[in-house]
């Protein structure tokens, strides 16, 4: 059955789920940014029959934190946050239902993978009591904030009649915190509802590293952050800098081609476009930066690779879009593929020039330094350095870490020796805050390449060489089936 969003949250001037981009944190960009990038969060309806399983038995998981209740002046730093922010006075006492990084470090010891599969069998046997990975449609995610608190509070309910435990829960949104700080107003506002969730605020922020074995010597890698206070000058200014470091590259960077090669008719306008159309994803991902390099490579090629098959019911909106551009779009029976006009031949002198000046600009390994530099992405140490600053350190987990095999073991992706050297390394650079890894991925759900076997073996080894705790999500895969 499809569960009802709440239509009586006392949220004062935020009494709708239309009013929910009001509130939107200022976007950072440069003056000379000239495509609009406003991000389009659709208000999807979401099923949530699973979370109706009732429980037979108590699980053996104990939660220490159900007596303790948040320290105060956390809870008044999110008190103070939402009325600085988005203008509303709530109690601090209201959000004592808001984990901490510290309660969060008392559980970790408790978690085993099966704790975070929600699975039917563990449901019915309240062994799923946790997740830790779930975006929003402010980032990565299809779900809106509404929908998704309503049917976590429904379920924590449910688990709670059955065990007499409370639910945790994460949000992670991927390089966003409007996801979470909205969260946190509703949850705020409406203690009652969410008295049996225990929240854990999160992020999910991207970051670049060495990898010897890439074809590029370095990749980019998402960290798990837990604890986080969304209202915190520092961690605002922090995500708010990564994005206006991510717009500001790609314009520069665009302009810097369009002044080499005016033939080409380089434009930021028809790359927003063209982004927004193929990706579907504004100026804030991360990643940014190769998109405006392929855009750059290959405007003038016979065809551009799309990520993601294009539906035909987007035809008609591509055809208006690339007709002002006085482009040809080929899509509706290409098996994915567009293509742009053919006018401008290929020329490897061409996209050797643009390498070089897209390494100006992008995250590449300089040869030189025999290091990663990056003007566009963070890099591992900024990302330790902020968060080191705030009040109670966050608890950062390796998200999806199974992927650094690849970065690392080269051609023998199985054996994992580099990798667990590199995250050891990870964890002695943290500053304590490194101590968890996700053994329970949503993206490896999706990935039709990985059997259960490879992330088996590879959870195996980080249990038996590293000292981490595990972390993870599953809604991803519980929605597909």
């Amino acid at each position: 059955m499809n569960i009802k969003v709440s239509q009586s949250l006392p949220l004062n001037n935020y009494n709708t789920k239309q009013n929910i981009t009001s509130f939107r944190t200022k976007d950072v960009i440069s003056d000379s940014f000239q495509a609009s990038t406003k991000t389009q969060n659709t208000q999807v309806s979401f099923s949530g029959s699973f979370f109706k399983t009732l429980f037979h038995k108590t699980p053996d998981i104990k939660t220490h934190f159900e007596q303790n209740e948040i320290p105060k002046e956390f809870a008044a730093d999110i008190s103070k946050g939402i009325k600085k922010v988005m203008g509303c006075n709530i109690p601090a006492k209201n959000f004592n239902n808001v984990m901490t990084p510290d309660e969060l470090r008392q559980i970790l010891p408790q978690l085993k993978e099966e704790n975070f599969i929600c699975s039917k069998k563990n449901q019915n046997s309240g062994v799923y009591n946790i997740d830790l990975d779930y975006q929003t449609s402010f980032s990565s995610g299809v779900e809106n904030v509404f929908d998704i608190l309503d049917n976590v509070s429904e379920y924590a309910d449910s688990y709670y009649e059955k065990t007499g435990k409370d639910f945790v829960f994460a949000l992670t949104d991927r390089d966003s915190l409007e996801g979470l700080q909205h969260a946190l107003r509703i949850i705020g506002s409406n203690p009652e509802q969410f008295k049996h969730v225990k929240l854990i605020p999160g992020i999910k922020m991207s970051f670049a590293h060495k990898a010897p074995t890439s074809n590029i010597g370095y990749e980019n890698s998402d960290m798990l952050i837990y604890g986080i206070n969304p209202f915190s000058d520092n961690i605002v200014n922090f995500v708010e800098t990564t994005i206006k470091n991510r717009k500001e590259m790609t314009v520069n960077f665009i302009k810097k081609v369009n002044s080499l090669y005016p033939e080409f008719s380089y434009s930021v306008i028809e790359f927003s476009k063209q982004n927004n159309l193929k990706y579907k994803k504004g100026y804030g991902v991360a990643n940014l930066y190769w998109r405006a390099r392929e855009y750059a490579e290959t405007k003038g090629d016979t065809e551009i690779k799309s990520i993601e098959m294009v539906p035909k019911d987007i035809i008609a909106q591509a055809n208006e879009i690339l007709d002002e551009l006085d482009q040809v779009y080929l899509g509706s029976d290409n098996d994915g593929y567009s293509a742009l006009g053919s006018e401008i031949i290929k020329n490897e002198d061409v996209n050797k020039s643009i390498k070089e000046v897209f390494d100006e600009y992008s995250t590449h390994y300089d040869q030189r330094k025999g290091k990663v530099v990056s003007a566009a992405e963070n890099l591992y140490d900024d990302m330790i350095n902020c968060l080191s600053k705030e009040k109670e350190k966050p608890v950062l987990a390796l998200a999806s870490p199974y992927y650094f095999s690849h970065y690392f073991e080269g051609k023998n992706p199985e054996s994992f020796d580099n990798v667990v050297r590199f995250i050891k390394d990870l964890c002695d650079d943290s500053n304590g805050m490194l101590t968890a890894f996700e053994s329970v991925a949503p993206s490896y759900d999706l990935d039709s390449n990985l059997t259960p076997d490879k992330i088996k073996k590879f959870n195996n080894c980080m249990r038996e060489n590293l000292n981490l705790y595990e972390v993870g999500g599953s809604f991803a895969k519980v929605k597909m089936q």
